[in-house]
């Protein structure tokens, strides 16, 4: 949510995109990043290393658990109990693709450090 959303008492759903909120949350709880969205980062990453490709479908226990944490925190009228299966395919899509293409901006980093010190030795 916007800082003014957060203010607004009258807030309606379909005023803020829920599923970049909620990725946004994901990413930026503290808590929620700590306890559930690094650890899985971490075994994305090995997964991916171990040259194995991450379905969507993995995310979902995250995402599920993301939004009941969202929703307790960020009360808004008219908000769902639960996410629909086409939000939490989408979610978890746009989720996959950042994160794979998180990955492999990070091993395309390490590599051209790696070039640098070559180069300097």
């Amino acid at each position: 949510m916007k800082i003014f959303e957060l203010f607004n008492p009258n807030m309606k759903r379909n005023e803020f995109d829920l599923h970049d909120d909620l990725i946004f949350f994901m990413r930026n709880d503290p808590q929620f990043y700590r306890k559930e969205f690094h650890p899985f980062q971490q075994k994305f990453n090995r997964h991916c290393d171990a040259g194995r490709s991450v379905s969507a479908k993995a995310f979902e226990p995250m995402v599920h658990q993301a939004f009941e944490q969202y929703k307790n925190m960020f009360p808004v009228e008219g908000i769902e109990d639960k996410l629909t299966e086409r939000d939490i395919q989408e979610i978890c899509e746009k989720l996959q693709g950042e994160e794979t293409n998180f990955y492999h901006e990070d091993k395309k980093k390490t590599a051209e450090k790696k070039d640098d010190i070559k180069r300097t030795i």
